[in-house]
């Protein structure tokens, strides 16, 4: 499997500040010995869908890489998820309810009075 541009930044950004080189070394490595799983964990906050994989490696306990035909899209770390999960309620949006249709009786409009 082989990392994305994206994935490395990311493995920078949320796992280790290591060179770009070594961000995708290690990547590499993670996702040759990673459980991998149809479905994520419970702190995982991406929904499962058709043809992406999730790859728990047991050398970086917390972090998921997400895999797509191959590829290491991107990757979480479970503090971070945690973190995001804790920043608070975000507020639905609100719908109005629709008005029901209700055919008229004949004889209430004026066209039909004439």
């Amino acid at each position: 499997m082989f990392p994305t541009r994206h994935a490395i930044e990311r493995f920078q950004q949320r796992v280790a500040p290591v060179t770009t080189a070594e961000a995708a070394r290690r990547i590499r490595a993670a996702a040759d010995s990673s459980k991998v799983r149809p479905t994520p964990r419970w702190w995982t906050p991406v929904a499962p869908a058709p043809g992406l994989l999730f790859l728990y490696p047991a050398e970086l306990p917390g972090v998921c890489l997400l895999v797509r035909d191959g590829a290491v899209i991107t990757l979480f770390e479970r503090s971070q998820c945690r973190a995001w999960s804790n920043a608070g309620p975000v507020e639905p949006e609100r719908r109005t309810k629709p008005t029901p249709y209700h055919r008229s009786s004949p004889g209430a409009t004026f066209a039909d009075a004439a």
